[in-house]
């Protein structure tokens, strides 16, 4: 009794896999772990040396030996070698990054981070070698760690969505072809279109193509968003990424490697990875036209107090000038600010490490949702449950027997109809023999009580069940007929369950000023929503995607929220995307955001705390270069000391900070 049969193999129960798309013992995920824990090595190896670098420069600030002892020069090159060791374990993508820049004639943020790196490590080391001045070599540290640790975040975001596209391609990559009057399987490579290819229960459509033979349900809820596997027959039009549930079928192919629409698909995700927050672009072309500015200010401070003072005092003042520019106001309070969005996002319900989502959650006009799996819950409940007259004193034996059928099947809507007798079965249900799939009806088997069959309205064709759905109170909805010996006897009623928590959601996205539409591939969605969003019903990946794109060029900043396979495209198209946590890997990996435990009811909540982080990030950046530009003003006339350049440069990047996690 506790054997399954007709149940679809673990790839496609891989759909509902954590965040986490990539999976212990993947060869892929293997070597992106290996190398990221390679990368975080780095970094607690150069965290020890810029904690000793930070122990250093207290005990150098509390009590300053004499120029040229012993304890001096021990103090001096211990803080030396702690940014020398820090800069060789982490500071290489820093300067192939400058010298790209550099070379290809362009600014960025890691200029501005490198110059005041190099500033702030070679004026300490004039300082410490002449005696004159201060040094402040932990800013090393400071710096190249910020710059690692967002590096190495964007790094891992993209390349999991990269393995995860692999894997899924992986799977559909081989089929069983009819070469010579024999079957056998090849990979997708050696198939062509006008190949038969043979497709069983249990088994996944690699190709695209047209049904030469056979009948069955066919489970298409990740390309297509149907909430029901569908029946395909001779004929009818089938894809790559969908299950056959219980037939057999001959498949002549369509497309090419390639050209599938799956392939189509996967091929969006390879040009989608994390991508920063506006606000650092902001910060980004601030810096396109600062960096030229302190790099001149430093070297004409440097000029000027050289032929005014000696070399002493032009080093002194030109390094100020680049303590006060260090790029933590511009390149540390954007970034935390995003991370602390991130954490607090992540408390609401939604993960991410996408910086480009606070933004979009502040800015977007218009969000799309899917609905199958993303407003709905994707599972079926049974809201009626009519029962023939003559059976309603024996209704738990019927309702025994039925469980004994149901429980030993896959199907969701055998799941659907166990869920729903499970309170009326407390034994386990009744025993039955010989049961056998009907491929695109339903199934049949013998009983104590008689041979009983369950499924579509024609596993009986002479029977007529329109005095039955006349007595029921559901109009909508899917229809489970329950025949025994030729007699229908019992007809379930079975319906999509939005999630807890969507009115509320829809109302409060409308009170925000958003609006919201709903594409699914289901061509006849039965839910009900409020008038003022969109139902747009049997919508294929492309045309979701096209949707997405024209609100884009309105310049609505859409939002598209889903959870399948078809749902990829258009998550591409988006300014920004969010997947559900029982979505499909690949959907996890293409998203900007995951929502934990499915809680959409988040986003508006998610919404409003974006919006104010991007109006205290906008006045944080408009702030650091004007503090910016009055600091390098002083530093180069020479009434700011590098000491109190240093401590201005720590203060503001306090406060910007402090202000952004507020």
């Amino acid at each position: 009794m506790n054997k399954k049969i007709a149940s679809v193999p673990n790839e496609e129960v891989s759909f509902s896999s954590d965040f986490v798309a990539c999976r212990p013992g993947d060869g892929g995920c293997d070597e992106l772990d290996e190398r990221l824990s390679h990368s975080w090595l780095r970094v607690g190896i150069a965290a020890v040396f810029a904690g000793q670098g930070m122990a250093l420069s207290l005990a150098l600030s509390m009590t300053p030996p004499e120029f040229g002892t012993g304890a001096y020069w021990i103090l001096h090159g211990g803080l030396a070698f702690s940014a020398l060791a820090v800069m060789l374990f982490l500071g290489g993508p820093l300067f192939r990054a400058t010298f790209a820049m550099a070379r290809e004639r362009r600014l960025s943020i890691e200029g501005l981070f490198c110059l005041s790196l190099l500033g702030a490590f070679f004026g300490s080391l004039a300082g410490s070698l002449t005696g004159s001045g201060s040094v402040y070599y932990e800013v090393v540290s400071i710096v190249v760690a910020i710059y690692t640790v967002g590096r190495m975040l964007g790094e891992r975001s993209q390349a999991r969505a990269l393995t995860e596209r692999d894997r899924l391609r992986e799977r559909f990559d081989q089929a069983e072809v009819r070469r010579d009057s024999k079957w056998e399987w090849v990979g997708l490579e050696a198939i062509s279109p006008g190949d038969r290819v043979r497709v069983g229960p249990g088994t996944a459509f690699a190709v695209d193509g047209q049904v030469l033979s056979g009948e069955g349900y066919v489970r298409e809820t990740a390309m297509t968003g149907e909430p029901l596997p569908v029946v395909r027959r001779v004929g009818d039009w089938v894809k790559a990424g969908t299950w056959s549930m219980d037939g057999d079928f001959e498949v002549a192919v369509s497309a090419s490697t390639g050209a599938r629409e799956l392939d189509v698909i996967l091929q969006k995700v390879g040009s989608f990875g994390g991508r920063p927050s506006e606000m650092q672009a902001l910060a980004n072309r601030l810096i396109a036209w600062f960096l030229p500015v302190v790099a001149g200010t430093s070297g004409l401070t440097a000029l000027y107090w050289a032929l005014a003072a000696g070399w002493v005092d032009a080093v002194l003042n030109s390094m100020a000038v680049l303590l006060v520019a260090c790029p933590c106001a511009l390149g540390l309070a954007t970034p935390v600010a995003v991370w602390q969005s991130l954490f607090r996002l992540a408390k609401l319900g939604l993960v991410s490490r996408d910086g480009a989502l606070v933004d979009a959650l502040a800015e977007t006009q218009h969000i799309f949702f899917d609905k199958t799996g993303t407003l709905s819950e994707g599972v079926f409940r049974v809201t009626e449950f009519w029962l023939d007259p003559h059976w309603r004193e024996r209704r738990q034996e019927l309702c025994d027997t039925i469980y004994g059928v149901e429980a030993r099947l896959e199907h969701p809507v055998a799941r659907s109809l166990v869920a729903y007798l499970e309170e009326n079965c407390p034994d386990g249900g009744a025993a039955c023999e010989g049961l056998r799939l009907v491929p695109g009806k339903g199934v049949a088997a013998n009983t104590s009580i008689g041979r009983i069959q369950i499924g579509e309205c024609d596993l009986c064709p002479e029977i007529d069940p329109m005095a039955a759905q006349l007595q029921l109170r559901e109009t909508s909805g899917k229809r489970v007929y329950v025949f025994l010996e030729g007699r229908l006897v019992a007809l379930a009623v079975l319906q999509e369950r939005l999630r807890e928590g969507i009115s509320g959601l829809l109302r409060e996205l409308n009170e925000l000023g958003v609006e919201v539409s709903v594409l699914t591939g289901d061509s006849n969605p039965e839910i009900s929503l409020p008038e003022n969003v969109t139902l747009k019903a049997g919508c294929s990946a492309e045309e979701k995607e096209q949707v997405v794109r024209a609100a884009v060029q309105a310049g609505a900043r859409p939002l598209v929220v889903g959870d399948g396979i078809n749902d990829v495209s258009a998550m591409s198209a988006a300014v920004a995307s969010i997947s559900m946590k029982s979505g499909a890997p690949l959907a996890q990996s293409a998203a900007a955001a995951v929502v934990t435990d499915d809680r959409i009811a988040c986003l508006p909540g998610a919404m409003l705390l974006s919006r104010s982080t991007r109006q205290r990030l906008r006045g944080n950046l408009y702030y650091a270069a004007g503090y910016n530009l009055f600091g390098m003003g002083l530093a180069a006339t020479g009434f700011l000391h590098p000491v109190i350049a240093a401590v201005l440069m720590l203060i503001s990047s306090f406060w910007v900070t402090v202000r952004v996690l507020q």
